[in-house]
This record gives C-alpha cells, structure tokens and sequence, in this order.
C-alpha cells in the first residue's frame, strides 16, 4: 500500500508558517475568547501608559514637595539703578576699608526699595531658578489631569503641594494598577484557555488520523514513535502556548507603551540624539538571540526525534517482556535501551545550551544599554525623578523584550514539534473512497477475485498472482499453504484492509472500492489468531461491534461461543476485566470471547484466519464447535493452518507463492496426491489411514 504524503514547501515548515496554520485550523473556532484575551491585553497597556504618566507626576511632585522650602524663598534682589552711573565721573576720592558713607547707604537702600516693586526686564527673568518653572508646570499637569477626571482642583501657582493632593495622585495611581491587573488576569486566562484548547483538539485530530490510516502506514511506523507525536510533541506545544501566547500578545503592547512615554521624556530632557543612538544599537543586541533560536529549532526537532526512538524501545520491551524473560536478555535490552537513552540526552544538551545562552545574552545587552544611558542622564545633569520615571519604564520594556526573547526560544521548540505533528496529518494513506459510494446493506449472491495481484510496496515482489476465486453464498471456502504464501494477504483484500494492485474483488458484482466502506465493513467479521482485547470487562469486549447490545444478547453470544462456563466462573461475571490485551485470560477464553464478538455482530460474511491454530486439543475442541455455531448460514473465508478444522469445506484452495496450485474438496485434493495430500499427512503422520479419519 502506498502511504501518500502532502509534499510540504520549505514556506510552509518555517515558525510563522507553522503558527499561521494554528491560528487557522485550530484557533479559529474560538476566536471570541481570543479576542477578549488580546482585548485584554490592550487594556493592560492603556492602564499602564496611564500608570507612567501618573508615576511621572508623583516622583515630580516628591521632588517638588523636597525643595519647595527653597522655591519658597522670596525672588532675588533685582538692582535697577533710577540714574546712569558713569564711572568716570566718579569721585577719585578714596575711602577708609570698611567705611561706607551714609549718603551711598541711604542710596542703595532707595534702589532696593525702588526693585522689590519694580517688575523685572524680560532678559533677567532667566534668573529665576529652574525649581520654580518645574513645579508650575507640574501644577499644570496636574490640574490638567484632575480635568480629564472631572475633578474641579485648581491649584494655584502660588500653592504648594498639599498632602491630600499627594494621596489623590496615589489613589489614582492604585486604581491603575488595580485595572492593569484585571486586564492581566483576563488576559491570561483566555488566551492560556485558547492555547489548551487548540493543542486538545490537535491530539484528537492526530488520534482520529491516524485512526483512519491504512495498514500499511502502521506496517511502516513503529507504534511507539507514533504514540510519542500523539503524547510528547502535543505535551511540548502544550507547554509552550499555554505559558507564552498570554505573553506574546502583551509583550508587544508593554514595548510600544514603555516605548513612547520614554521617547515624550527623553524629549523634555533633551536627551533625544542619544536614546536614538541607543535605538540604533538595539538590532545588533537582538540578532545572537535570533541566531540561537534558530539553532534551537533545529537541536529541538532532533531532541523529539530520539525520545520517540526512547518511547518506542521501552514499549516493545514491555510488549514482549516475556520474550525477554524466558531468554535471560534483560541486559541486553537495557544495554539497547541505554545506548538509545545517551542519544537523546546528547541532543538534550545541545538544545539546553542554547536555551540558556538567550537570557545571558539578552541580559548582558540590557545593561550595556542601561549603563551608557546612566552614564548620559548623569552628563546632562537629569534630575532623579526623570531618571527615576524613564528607569522604571525602561524596566517595564526591558521585561517583555527579554520575555520575547525567551518566548521565541519557547515559540521555535513547540514550532518543531508542531511540524512534526503536521508531517502526520498531512500523510494519507487511507484507502480511497469513491466519490458516489453505493450502499450494500445485504449480501445476496456471490464473492469474486478477478485476476486480483497485489503487493505490499511498489519496490517489493507481488505477495498475489493473477488470482482468481469465486466464493458463493453461504459456502464454506478454505485455504492452506505454506507459511508466505499469501493465506492472510487473501483474508486482508477481502475485509479491504488493502486493495488489490491489479484486478479487483466485487461482492454481488460490485467492486469493493465502489463501496460505502462502512456498510461494507458491517457485513464482514473476522477471527484471527492473535485475538485482540481491549482492557475492559468480558461485556464491553463482546459488544464491541454492536454497542447497543443488551445483556440478553451478550449472553446468548457467550453461549453459543461455549464461554458462559469460564464467564460464571467469576464472581465478577460479565464485568470481569480482563487486563492488557486480554492477558488475565488463557488462549482458549480469548479465542472464544473473540468468537461471541462475531456472533454478536452478525455478519453474513465471515473471516477465519488460523482461529485454532495456537490452541491446544481439548481447548480446540471448545472453540471448534464455537466456529460451527458462528460458521452456520453464513459465507465464511478460512485460512486454515490444522487441516482437520476444514475437512467439511465447500472449497479448498491451496495456495504456494501467490498463485492457486489445486482447488477441490477434501476427497478430491487428497485423491489428487499433490501438495495437500502431502500437508494432510504430515499432520497425521502418527495414524495409520488418515484418509478413513476423514
């Protein structure tokens, strides 16, 4: 069977490619609690650019309330003389040190008197100390913004800052904070609610895939990696969107807020040629981070690759634990073990180192920043407040750029597994369906192979030949052969677990492939060897092909599969549990609880593939007559290994290397002293005339 996969282009396994597709497939049908989550977020950051601004008014206003003593001090002395003074006119006459005329003393006290009232030039108000021009327009401000609140608080210039004003700042400051972390928790909670959403939906969608994928695609992938895209990626992207998507939508917002109120303030200082300086630099402190979290994708993508291999070794062992123990190999399964182990933790370390080095770098690139841009406030001389207030938003920046940095880190390990969850729903190897299916519900005359070849892969030999075969209803047709030589191939095409190469089988002259794959699947059943139970109880077990069985028909077909005996047995009867694949029960009672499962169902075609084989004779007996009471009105395929249990066969087909070498009953095939005859007496080599057994 050939396994069918989507051909991916290089655009559509990159990190944005694989989110897109997320957003699109899985996300989509939540979108209103996503937009409550981003809406949130926009929230958070008009409450914090309200926050700064506040902050900047009240660090503004400590300091003012610190120096207003000396803001407060009366204006200094402006000396405008009433009359030109010309020096040269002036007398030559020296003085005595330290004796000042009483004339000039009254003059000056005159002048000083003449400037206290006197309003002061223009060009001297440059005098007047920069404390004084800050707190009035701090003042302003904070009229302004007791406006915007439709509270009437005028403050007078010439007021200083009372407590009460001080505490109203605070109060605002708190309701802020309060909003941002309502808007926080509410971003959290639904977009870390999206985020869990969409990865269980993805685990269902790759569960149900893989469900629907043909034999094949499970002959060609070891369970145990499948089970880890199913269990370990799913888990991988699970940790990360739920812990980075909240992140990723607010980080932005939080840059873009901090952002401008540090560029408004850098401009009040006049400190805009260095923060742009610093801008500048910043791509040459973000492209190492970019570098290892491409690194990281790759180190990660191989990291899933090995604890699948890890998964998928440790589950064969325990599947065949037993194959183990009877050989005395537990040491040679923990040396493979190991061996495959060591291989993951080696990729583990190369994906660990480069996750660490992100915040060491990004750290290390902060604050070679945040030295420089002290360094600058203290060369111009920025006051503490301003220092304080660009400090804190800086820090507010800072956090979410180091967050995406980390994020991204996180973002480019989920992006692996997610590509490799994708690599399997983009594979088909389902059979295909016909477009305008005819649905079969009864089956009325006969079962056909038209020169029906088949192969399990196109580079491998055929397993079938040019087959031909006509199976009428309500006939018992069986087939033996050597062991290869296409028996179980026969039973797979008919229940259509694959189709033919070449040629085609029909059922009432319909081709299976014309078929509703589901009304044809509910007129087959099938017995195999290696009977498969689910670990349920005994009634869940036998009513798995007809779940609305009740309990009077589960006991009926335990019945007429000879294990109501080993069912009352129990005092757990029907709800006995009958462990991992069956194994708390022997051969025997799976084999005939596999029988009620059929029976129960009902099929009018019926598949036995080597039923008795693994069974011992008392036990065979049992099972034996189960397989008549199944087999009876009913068109039955047996692929047969004991040839004693198809002596009363319509049909006998023996087959050798994919093709029919001799068909007949029982008497003739044995008259025909060929290839069956020469079987039959192998197994009955101990008797003295088979033929008189027969």
């Amino acid at each position: 069977m050939r396994k069918n996969k989507k051909k991916r282009k290089p655009s559509e396994t990159g990190t944005i490619a694989v989110y897109y597709r997320l957003l699109k497939e899985f996300a989509k049908p939540y979108w209103f609690k996503l937009l409550l989550g981003v809406f949130a977020g926009f929230v958070i950051g008009g409450a914090m650019s309200a926050t700064l601004r506040i902050m900047d008014l009240g660090l503004n206003a400590f300091e003012a309330g610190i120096k207003s003593g000396a803001a407060e001090q009366p204006a200094p002395i402006l000396k405008i003389p009433l009359k030109k003074h010309n020096p040269e006119k002036a007398s030559p006459k020296r003085q005595p040190i330290g004796h000042i005329p009483a004339a000039q003393v009254g003059q000056e006290q005159a002048e000083n008197r003449v400037s206290a009232v006197t309003p002061a030039p223009p060009e001297l108000l440059d005098s007047i100390p920069n404390t004084i021009k800050k707190r009035n327009r701090l003042l302003q401000k904070i009229n302004a913004l007791f406006d915007r609140f439709g509270i009437d608080l005028t403050i007078e210039q010439e007021q200083a800052l009372t407590l009460p004003v001080v505490v109203l700042l605070i109060s605002i400051l708190f309701a802020f904070f309060a909003l941002q972390s309502v808007g926080e928790l509410m971003n959290r909670y639904y977009l870390r609610w999206v985020g869990s959403r969409v990865v269980t939906d993805m685990r269902i969608s790759l569960f149900d895939k893989m469900q629907h994928q043909s034999l094949a695609f499970f002959s060609q992938n070891e369970v145990g990696k499948l089970i880890s895209r199913c269990t370990n990626d799913t888990n991988a992207i699970e940790r990360v969107i739920a812990n980075s998507i909240p992140e990723l939508c607010t980080a932005p917002i939080f840059i873009l807020v901090a952002g401008q109120f540090i560029i408004s303030k850098t401009r009040e200082a006049e400190l805009q040629t260095q923060a742009l300086l610093m801008i500048l630099f910043l791509p040459f402190c973000v492209i190492p981070i970019y570098l290892l979290s491409r690194y990281l994708k790759n180190f990660e993508k191989k990291v899933l690759e090995r604890i699948s291999s890890v998964t998928s070794r440790m589950l064969e062992s325990f599947n065949g634990i037993r194959v183990v123990k009877s050989f005395n190999q537990e040491k040679y399964e923990y040396d493979r073990f190991h061996e495959i182990n060591e291989d993951y933790f080696k990729s583990l370390q190369k994906a660990i180192l480069a996750d660490v080095l992100v915040h060491p770098t990004m750290q290390l690139s902060a604050i070679a920043l945040a030295s420089v841009f002290v360094l600058i406030c203290y060369r111009y001389q920025v006051s503490f407040a301003t220092l304080a207030v660009i400090g804190f938003a800086a820090q507010q920046a800072y956090k979410p750029i180091k967050d995406l940095a980390k994020i991204n880190a996180s973002l480019q390990k989920s992006a692996a597994a997610a590509d490799r969850i994708f690599e399997i729903l983009d594979t088909d190897s389902t059979l295909p369906l016909a477009a305008h299916p005819v649905h079969l519900k009864t089956f009325n005359s006969e079962i056909v192979f038209e020169q029906v070849t088949f192969s399990y892969a196109p580079d491998e030999k055929n397993i079938l030949h040019d087959l031909n075969l006509r199976i009428p209803k309500g006939s018992l047709v069986a087939v033996v052969g050597q062991t290869g030589s296409g028996k179980s191939t026969m039973a797979n095409l008919l229940a259509r677990f694959y189709d033919p190469c070449q040629g085609k089988i029909t059922i009432d002259g319909q081709d299976l492939r014309d078929l509703d794959l589901q009304d044809f699947r509910n007129l087959v059943g099938i017995v195999s060897q290696d009977t498969f139970l689910f670990n349920d109880s005994i009634a869940d077990n036998i009513r798995y092909g007809k779940r609305e069985a009740s309990l009077a028909e589960i006991q009926a077909a335990a019945e007429q599969a000879n294990a109501c005996e080993f069912i009352q047995a129990d005092p757990s009867g029907y709800d006995r549990k009958v462990g991992e694949r069956g194994n708390l029960l022997s051969g025997g009672q799976k084999q005939r609880l596999a029988i009620a499962r059929a029976i129960l169902k009902n099929p009018p075609i019926l598949i036995l593939d080597e039923a008795t084989s693994a069974l011992d004779t008392v036990t065979e007996h049992l099972v034996q007559e189960a397989l008549n009471n199944v087999m009876h009105d009913r068109t039955v395929l047996a692929i047969a290994h004991r040839l004693s249990t198809i002596k009363k066969a319509d049909t006998i087909l023996v087959i050798e290397q994919g093709r029919i070498i001799e068909q007949g009953n029982h008497h003739e095939l044995y008259q025909l002293n060929g290839n069956y005859r020469r079987l039959y007496d192998m197994q009955f080599a101990d008797r003295e005339d088979p033929e008189n057994n027969s």
